[in-house]
């Protein structure tokens, strides 16, 4: 879980940066909704928007405050994924025939 949750807080900088770089392109509609960050695993979904990080290393309590700021401003979301239909798994993991074929096709 942790590694999940470091790699939440590392796709919500990237889009923290995104957001900021389109709100200074001139002539580019300012409004902008949330974007999704979708995430397979239930207790990092759970962890990031619990109001209380009560874990004891410091670098996930400033990442679980940075994250909890994103979701709060509206500039994050986090969303539930089944593994089945999580896109990044068939890059990182092994995966079975049929799923290979699904993926390709």
């Amino acid at each position: 879980m942790k590694s999940e949750f470091v790699a939440l807080a590392a796709a919500g900088k990237e889009v923290e940066w995104l957001r900021n770089l389109i709100h200074d392109i001139p002539l580019w509609p300012k409004l902008i909704s949330s974007i999704s960050i979708y995430c397979d695993s239930a207790a990092t979904l759970a962890k990031a928007y619990s109001q209380m990080y009560n874990g004891k290393s410091r670098h996930l309590g400033v990442r679980h405050r940075m994250i909890r700021e994103l979701i709060m401003n509206g500039v994050i979301s986090v969303e539930f994924v089944r593994s089945q239909h999580n896109l990044a798994d068939h890059l990182t993991k092994g995966l079975a025939r049929e799923l290979v074929h699904k993926s390709v096709i």
